[in-house]
């Protein structure tokens, strides 16, 4: 996928045949008539290399940043387009080594850090493109709306990989917003809905229109056109009744506005999966708000049986605990919370109540910190 990139056009385009040799021959002459300094020989070539990138001459333009950043290895500005011209030409493991070069120079350069996690998806080094991506949105991507939905549909597709599910559609709220819900963008809206982690190119034809199904409803939530929506559903829930994830996605879609149906689509994902960890603890929490405690504590119960890795069934298993007195055991749970997810900040926060609980005065400050820390930088990638 290609873009316009820090101002400079990035296309699908086809380099000019104008050979690296021959663009330099006349320079090969002049070198044989006189030695060159090296900070003349990196004017010069630099210069080449400015006048081939902007004249489309891109094999051209990439040999000569090559040679200006080997003359000059701190020039920033050379690793940038080094990078971007090899990831225009599909050469991304190149591209990539051009781009971590630039950030040991910059650590500042948000568009930097975003090529480089593009880069990176594309030599499947997914949990560095991740956090790269997400540097990147930390220190902004630009004014390029084309350049922020691409990285974004990218962060989605990574999430929806790292089963991070929650967070792969919160970020399609934004991609929605950003630019509407074309094709790829319900596909990809679909698996991150029905918690597959897969890329689309790896869907099974045979639930491709299972997924769509899935991706348009999951799209009209984002754009809150709550009629599309419920149309989508009811078509979804009439052709798919059985499919793994359907009632459980349709249950969040009715969470903020049906309690009650909500907690009756997440009963019957759990008639279809009993082990469904994240439909137990958001039925522990519904029934948490009805003060329900007994029940609510056996659904978080259940929840950490079924999905032992499942932070999120710790965190609210130890959040209820302590609730209802048994304070330590609660600490217990939410620590372990902590552990699996150290950047959540609400474990960050209940663990902080907890602690106060117990009257472990200087560990619930200590916490409390760093969920101001974690909300702030959890802002700051948002924005």
């Amino acid at each position: 996928m290609h873009f316009a990139w820090g101002g400079t056009p990035v296309l699908w385009r086809a380099a000019a045949t104008l050979s690296l040799a021959a663009l330099l021959g006349p320079i090969a002459a002049a070198d044989q008539r006189a030695p060159e300094s090296a900070p003349a020989a990196f004017d010069r070539v630099s210069k080449a290399a400015t006048e081939a990138r902007t004249q489309n001459r891109l094999e051209a333009a990439i040999g000569l940043y090559r040679q200006a950043v080997g003359l000059r290895p701190s020039w920033a500005d050379g690793w940038w387009f080094l990078g971007e011209l090899l990831y225009d030409q599909n050469q991304y493991p190149e591209a990539r080594d051009s781009l971590r070069r630039l950030i040991d120079l910059d650590h500042t350069t948000g568009p930097g850090f975003a090529l480089l996690g593009l880069c990176e998806f594309e030599t499947k080094e997914y949990a560095r493109a991740l956090n790269h991506i997400y540097q990147a949105r930390r220190l902004g991507l630009g004014d390029d709306p084309q350049v922020r939905r691409v990285v974004l549909f990218h962060e989605m597709l990574l999430l929806t990989r790292l089963q991070e599910y929650e967070s792969a559609m919160q970020v399609l709220m934004t991609v929605v917003e950003d630019g509407g819900a074309g094709p790829a963008v319900i596909e990809a809206a679909g698996l991150a809905g029905l918690r597959r982690p897969i890329f689309p190119e790896e869907l099974q034809p045979s639930d491709k229109d299972l997924v769509e199904s899935a991706g348009r409803a999951v799209c009209a939530m984002a754009e809150r056109d709550r009629a599309a929506a419920e149309k989508y559903f009811a078509e979804l829930l009439a052709r798919y009744p059985k499919a793994p994830n359907v009632h459980y996605l349709y249950g969040l879609f009715l969470a903020a506005t049906d309690k009650d149906g909500s907690l009756r689509e997440y009963q019957k994902e759990l008639e279809l999966n009993p082990k469904h960890t994240e439909a137990l603890t958001n039925v522990a929490l519904e029934y948490e708000v009805r003060g329900d405690l007994d029940t609510a504590i056996a659904y978080a119960r259940r929840a950490v049986e079924a999905g032992p890795q499942f932070f999120g069934a710790h965190a609210v298993l130890g959040k209820l605990l302590a609730s209802d007195g048994e304070v330590e055991q609660g600490i217990k749970e939410l620590e372990i919370a902590r552990q699996q997810a150290a950047d959540s900040p609400q474990v960050r926060l209940s663990l902080a109540t907890a602690y106060t609980m117990a009257g472990r005065t200087g560990e619930a400050a200590r916490e409390r910190a760093e969920f101001a820390r974690l909300k702030k930088l959890a802002g700051e990638i948002g924005q």
